[in-house]
């Protein structure tokens, strides 16, 4: 074969390969901005909504092959569906689905589910706020669970880069952890002080009735 012809078909290889990675690249950013949204609706507790923008973006990452993983970019979209599918089953106490039910790769999953440790913390922090401890104590809880469950994933990065999501991941943790503490303290310290005032009411009217 002349070297005209193999460089000539070498170029409509490149051209094919050029062509599906525009398509992907318009999907993810697709992908990502259906993803990023339905997290927002979800904070906003309007589920229905978030989960159809996520049955989306899970419909239109399905029709990936495996060969159009080799395009880094769809990583970040990716992880960004994951981390919604992830939010919106943990904060609606559904059971978490796996990486093959999602049908993505299994890092996409565990970067997301990394991602998801933020997304508790940003409600809880609104809990906290409404006064409603118990339920920010169990958030908590979820946090710490994903924070040992990716601890225990000891890996190089060429096998699962999730390296710098399990110190975030970490580090969130541990504020949270502090944050909640601190609101707990606050809330049995008004407790007592309520207590000793309900007591010295209860003396007052006594004394009064003598």
């Amino acid at each position: 074969m002349r070297l005209h012809e193999i460089v000539e078909m070498i170029r409509a290889e490149l051209d094919e390969k050029e062509k599906r990675r525009e398509e992907l690249f318009r999907m993810a950013r697709e992908v990502r901005r259906m993803s990023t949204r339905a997290i927002w609706l979800v904070h906003l507790n309007e589920y229905t909504k978030g989960e159809e923008l996520i049955e989306r973006a899970g419909k239109m990452l399905s029709k990936l092959s495996e060969h159009d993983l080799r395009f880094s970019f769809l990583h970040e979209a990716g992880q960004e569906y994951a981390e919604a599918v992830l939010t919106l089953h943990l904060l609606t106490g559904r059971e978490l689905p796996s990486h093959t039910e999602l049908r993505i790769p299994a890092e996409w999953y565990l970067a997301g589910l990394g991602d998801t440790v933020g997304e508790l913390r940003r409600r809880v922090l609104v809990l906290l706020r409404e006064g409603r401890l118990e339920e920010a104590e169990g958030l908590l809880e979820l946090m710490m669970e994903i924070n040992r469950e990716l601890s225990s994933l000891m890996y190089p990065g060429a096998v699962a880069a999730i390296k710098r999501k399990q110190d975030i991941a970490r580090v969130l943790v541990e504020r949270t952890m502090s944050e909640v503490t601190v609101a707990a303290r606050e809330a049995a310290l008004r407790s007592s002080i309520e207590e000793c005032m309900d007591a010295l009411r209860k003396c007052r009217n006594e004394h009064k009735s003598i």
